[in-house]
């Protein structure tokens, strides 16, 4: 071998010795240059040329996603990320070999807009502080959610005063009347514009959205066949439902009195609305004022004895109140003024009160001959009646109006057999009456009658209130056959 060989060789072996004590291999190179490196999930799974050819290669591939949703474009993974580097090697991953790694682990994404709704505070059945949950609701189009609203408030409040509400056009109250001053979603919401994932629920059209915000689920609701004398309210309360739902899930129906005939299917949705739609009103009315039962004691006459000694008339009074109202339900009732056209008149009996035991009364006490009494004093609103609500049957009525500490009236003979307090009921009183009957007092702000006393029809057995579970200041009335919550309740405006 001559000496130029020989020296050439060396040279080629010095070479090859110096890129491997630098760190060189055949997959690098000797300057650095741009790549991309690609975290799914923060984990590294290779490194491309080119993060727009990947984007592309996505959009491309996935554009069945494109025909679904009506989009332009598809995006990569929320949990995708692309980092420039700058490296020396060589090696990097092919768009294809990415992608294949990304499409079966992580949904890719369309553009869009997340609301989110905000759970609000409420006093739960217990007395204790909760707040509904936050939720997050996504949206290809903001203005299906705004339409979608709009359209949950028209299921809560009339279509034409909401109407005459938004143009202000509502007409000035003269006599009598009602005017809306004020209508708003109490739940706090917030829209962004962002990337959504595919695997998400994407409300794509207003009536789906609307659907939700009012029965909690877009799955079909139940439906009936109406039958031969059915009404809205039998087949309601039937069905476990309010008329006010019933008249919700069926919008051909103008008003609960509407007739039904046989063979007509009708739906039968239970609402579990998402949002808080609050009515704040002004009312003038002109109301019938039932007259009240006053009784004059006689200690000369045994219990049981009675006598009209005048009879009662009703009256009419005007009355200027405003209200709150949330999905339809009255929550707070605050009378400003109430005129007497015509005073009422009352009536008055005469009752014994002697015992003949010589001791305490414990019988049961004979019913009263003048009849039920009614609990309160007026003006009132009945805020909410004996029926289905929500899924759970609203075991009374709830009178609101007379206000914070007017009386609580006995509303026949009786023995109180429980006062007390809970975290539903708040202060509350149970009487037993004659036939088995119970009626029930509940969220007094005051008791003035404990278990055992005797109490005569119009008797004040405590003060209005709002403990417990309540909203607004009210009564709830019962009416049982049997002891309270162990048997049968009844509707108490059948009383009378």
């Amino acid at each position: 071998m001559n000496k130029k060989i020989i020296f050439l060789t060396l040279i080629a072996f010095l070479i090859s010795g110096t890129m491997v004590f630098l760190g060189f291999t055949p997959e690098q190179s000797k300057t650095p240059h741009e790549v991309y490196r690609v975290y799914l999930a923060g984990k590294s799974i290779g490194l491309i040329d080119s993060k727009s050819e990947l984007e592309n290669y996505i959009d491309k591939e996935q554009a069945h996603l494109k025909e679904i949703y009506k989009v332009s474009k598809v995006y990569t993974p929320r949990d995708l990320d692309i980092v420039k580097e700058i490296t020396y090697n060589l090696k990097t991953s092919s768009t294809e070999d990415i992608y294949n790694q990304i499409k079966d682990i992580s949904p890719f994404t369309i553009n869009g807009y997340k609301i989110l709704i905000r759970g609000i505070e409420e006093i739960n059945e217990n007395g204790e502080k909760i707040k509904t949950a936050d939720q997050s609701i996504y949206v290809l189009d903001k203005n299906i959610f705004t339409s979608a609203i709009y359209k949950t408030t028209q299921a809560f409040i009339n279509k034409d005063q909401l109407k005459a509400y938004e143009n202000n056009t509502q007409k000035p109250i003269v006599d009598t009347g009602k005017r809306i001053e004020n209508i708003y979603i109490k739940n706090d919401s917030t829209i962004v514009e962002e990337n959504i994932p595919v695997d998400a629920k994407i409300y794509t059209t207003v009536e789906e959205l609307s659907k939700y915000l009012l029965f909690g689920t877009v799955e079909n609701q139940s439906t009936y066949q109406v039958k031969q004398g059915d009404t809205i309210h039998d087949v309601a309360f039937n069905n476990k439902i309010s008329p006010e739902e019933f008249l919700i899930a069926n919008t051909s129906f103008k008003t609960d009195e509407d007739l039904l005939f046989p063979g007509q299917n009708v739906v039968l949705g239970i609402l579990k609305p998402q949002l808080q739609v609050v009515e704040e009103n002004h009312i003038v009315e002109r109301v019938t004022v039932k007259y009240e039962t006053r009784y004059e004691n006689d200690a000369n006459k045994s219990i049981g004895y009675e006598e009209v000694k005048q009879e009662g008339a009703d009256g009419i009074r005007l009355v200027t109140q405003k209200n709150q109202v949330i999905n339809g339900e009255i929550r707070k009732v605050v009378n400003l003024t109430a005129v007497d056209e015509k005073a009422p008149v009352d009536k008055i009996v005469v009752r014994g009160t002697m015992s003949n035991s010589g001791g305490d009364v414990n019988y049961e006490v004979p019913v009263s001959i003048a009849g039920w009494v009614w609990p309160t004093k007026a003006p009132y609103t009945i805020t909410s009646r004996f029926a289905w609500r929500w899924g759970k049957l609203h075991e009374g009525i709830d009178i609101a109006g007379p206000g914070e500490g007017s009386p609580i009236k006995a509303a026949n003979n009786g023995v109180v057999v429980n006062s007390g307090y809970s975290g539903t009921n708040g202060n509350y009183i149970n009487i037993k009456h004659s036939n088995g009957y119970y009626t029930e007092y509940a969220h007094m702000s005051s008791r003035y009658k404990k278990a055992g006393d005797v109490v005569y029809a119009g008797d004040i057995i405590g003060t209005m209130g709002h403990t417990g579970y309540a909203f607004g200041t009210h009564l709830h009335f019962g009416l049982w056959k049997g002891v309270p919550h162990r048997s049968t309740p009844k509707n108490p405006l059948s009383l009378f």
